[in-house]
Order: structure tokens, then sequence, then C-alpha cells
């Protein structure tokens, strides 16, 4: 650093060692401090703190440049450091990987919120391993963009915020169809481990979700895990949340077999609000984001949408441009129970090639989808079992209804719906905006 641009380095060391000096002595002299001044004083430590690490990244990026910790004996910049008075192997390790990021030129964005410090040298580190996991993945055009949402996600969130913010820049600025290619192989690691006994009379099972299996098991136990008082009593529910949720679980799935048992379908008891773009719903880009339960902010990739819009308890909220709900998506869209026992009686099974899931497993399905304008009535409905109703929106089949069967078309990108649906009407809710999912920025298009 020369004399025009601020201090030199002799001058920067001269009053590190008068600080480091002062700072020894501090449990001395608090008490000198006004009480009023205290919180201030320990603002100003910190932004101390983060500077001084600002600086040892800019010292051991400088002496690798120059080939100090190359010559040194020391085996790796992570110990070149640990030999200079880090003691933290941890702090070390992060010190050495935010020196590579000042010697990348692409990654200008964050060496230079290194520098200023308004990005924690942790945080930094973890921008940088997130940037380049979906860099080769985005759209042309659109690094800059990420790289910038990453750096100010993370400034404001930390290392949390950003790895959150991975499935939003996939859906939002990827190439297309990699945000529902994402999730399905998210889809093939879903699990139930088979039950291991903890004690006598208890059982322990371990479960694997992905983002849509997480939105409806949240969904479907929402009501049921609330607190509850006592009804006579009326004192209040000591249940612990994980004892809660786990007996809604049970509850949720012993209402299930009971109906099943009578042969009919389970009545809904909760629902799963999903918030997506009109444009997105009908282009298949982007994402639906849930809301109104634990699993708030989780993204679901259209098709999904689409395909929980046949025949499930979900209510979409279509947006416009604006944000403002277009149409809120009433249940008169789902099929009956009386059609549905039509169904099971003209299909007996999941209609898709060689599948002979029973009839009462399966979906309804809208040939013509519900969000495409199709109708609600037994010439443009099919039963499909739940993995054969995901295969069908992902790789976009279309089947047709003839002479009592259904007739599926087995090439990807098959379905051409013949119409788009009516305008929305405007809603009596259209003042309302849904949260953010989480913490996530609006979406910039490229």
């Amino acid at each position: 650093m020369n004399s025009t641009s601020g201090a030199s380095v002799a001058d920067i060391r001269e009053h590190a060692a008068a600080l480091s000096a002062g700072l020894k002595t501090l449990h001395t002299n608090i008490f000198r401090c006004p009480t009023g001044e205290l919180g201030e004083f320990l603002s100003e430590l910190a932004e101390l703190r983060a500077l001084a690490g600002a600086a040892s990244v800019i010292v051991t990026a400088d002496a690798e440049t120059r080939g100090v910790v190359e010559a040194s004996q020391s085996a790796s910049t992570r110990g070149w450091i640990a030999e200079h008075g880090w003691h933290s192997r941890r702090e070390a390790t992060t010190i050495a990987k935010a020196a590579h990021i000042l010697r990348r030129p692409e990654l200008a964005e964050i060496a230079d919120s290194i520098r200023t410090a308004d990005l924690d040298l942790p945080t930094a580190v973890v921008v940088q391993g997130e940037y380049d996991k979906l860099a080769p993945e985005l759209l042309p055009g659109a690094h800059p963009i990420v790289l910038k949402q990453l750096v100010n996600h993370g400034a404001e969130h930390g290392p949390r915020g950003v790895r959150e913010l991975r499935q939003w820049i996939i859906a939002h600025h990827s190439k297309p169809d990699e945000f529902a290619d994402f999730q399905d192989r998210c889809r093939r690691h879903i699990s139930l481990s088979s039950p291991t006994e903890t004690s006598t009379g208890l059982h322990e099972y371990r479960l694997v979700v992905d983002n849509e299996g997480l939105s409806i098991l949240e969904a479907a136990i929402q009501t049921l895990a609330a607190p509850r008082p006592d009804a006579e009593t009326k004192e209040r529910d000591n249940r612990p949340a994980d004892r809660r949720r786990g007996e809604a679980l049970i509850e949720a799935l012993r209402r299930s077999v009971l109906a099943q048992g009578q042969g009919v379908t389970a009545a809904p008891t909760a629902t799963l609000n999903v918030t997506m773009n009109l444009d997105d719903l009908q282009q298949r880009t982007g994402a639906g984001t849930c809301t109104g339960t634990i699993a708030d902010g989780t993204l679901l990739a259209p098709d999904t949408v689409r395909k929980l819009a046949c025949d499930a308890t979900i209510i979409p909220l279509v947006l416009g441009a604006d944000g403002a709900v277009l149409d809120c998506g009433k249940e008169q869209r789902l099929f009956t129970l009386a059609q549905k026992r039509v169904l099971w009686a003209r299909d007996r099974h999941c209609t898709f090639p060689g599948c002979d899931i029973p009839a009462q497993w399966c979906d309804a399905h809208h040939l013509v989808h519900w969000v495409d304008g199709g109708p609600t009535d037994l010439d443009n409905a099919a039963l499909l079992c739940p993995a054969h109703h995901t295969i069908v929106h992902r790789d976009e089949l279309s089947g047709e209804g003839t002479a009592g069967q259904v007739i599926w078309d087995r090439r990807p990108g098959s379905y051409r719906p013949t119409r788009r649906p009516d305008p929305p009407c405007e809603s009596a809710a259209s003042e309302f905006r849904p949260p953010a999912p989480r913490s996530v920025p609006t979406p910039l298009r490229t």
C-alpha cells in the first residue's frame, strides 16, 4: 500500500501493535468505559475483528502470489497460516480458502466483499462453494446475477441462507428443465427404514423425503399436530412438539386406512397452499412455493404443481406479474367421490401400459390438465398410480380416452393442450401478497 492510497504498511503494523498492547490491558481499564457506551464499544471491536480477518486473507493471498508460502517449509497454505499464530485449524483453513478466492478474477464480487469485511470469511467460502456447484447449470448471462445474489444474501443471512438459495437459483436461473430434473433425482432418494426397537415397546424409523413429500406430509399433519387443550379441564397441552407431530402422523395414517377399508378415499383434513406465477405455471418455468405450514418456502417444480392440481387437496394461488392473486383455485376442480367410483369401475387399475396398481390406490388425472382449461369430467379423466402420475407430468405425455379405454402416447413431449385456460377472474383476495420463501429474493430475469 503506497502513501497516496492511505496509511503505509509500516504505519498499519505500528497501529496494530499499539492496539494489541492496549487490548491486553483492557481487563484492568474496562471500568473506565461509561456504562452507556459498552454496547457501542463491543460493536467497534466486532468491526475490528472482521477487518482483521479480512486483512489476514489479503496478506495470505499476497504471500501465495509472491511465492512465500511455496518457499516455506509448510506443507500447505493452511500450515503456513497456522505457523504464524493462527492456532485454530478451522480458522486457518477458512483463511486459506478465502485467500484462493482473491486470486480468481471471476469471483471479484466475493473478493471485494471480503476486502471490505461486508462478508464474513465462513460465509464467503460457502458462497464460493455454492457458486462453483451451480455455475455449470446456469443460463448464459446469469452468472454475474447469481453471484451477486449469493453475496448479498450471504451478507444478510449467513451460510445457511446461502445454502437455502440453491434450489431457488436452479428454479429461476438454470437451464430448461434442470429444476424438474433436480427434483426427480431427489425423488430417487426417498426412503423409509424398517423399524428399530429402541427400548421395550418403542420403535424408531428413519424417513427421507423430497420437497413434494415434505409439503404433503406437513399439510397432512399440521392441524392434527396443533396443541389441544383438555376438553374438560381446559388445561394446556403439555406434550412436546415432536410427540404431537408423531401422534399426528399416526392419526393421519389411521384415518386413511379406515377410509380405504370402507371403499372410499380419506376425507381431506388439511390443505396445501402453493403460490405460483401464472406465466410460469403455463410455460413450466420457475417454481411454485408452499405456504402456510412448517414447510413454508419449499419449492415445487411446475410439473409437480400440475400433478397435485389433478387430485389433491391443494389450493393453488395463481399470481399475476405484480404478485396479486388472480385465481384462488377453488376445489371444484377435484373429481367427486361419485366420479371416482365410476373411474374405479371403468379403468379398474392404473391406465399406464403394463401397470396393475389397484384403482383405489390411484389418482384421478385430467387428460387435458386442469391448469390448461381441462374440464373435471369423466371423458377427461384417467386413473394413474402416484409413480406414473409423476412420470406423465414430468415427460409431458398425452392420453386419449377411446371407447372406455385410455391410450397413452409415451413419446416425451407428446402432450399438447388444445386450449389454454380462460383468463383468471380477479379474486376478492387481490391485495394478498404471499410471504417470500424463507428469505429468498425476487428473481431477476436474465
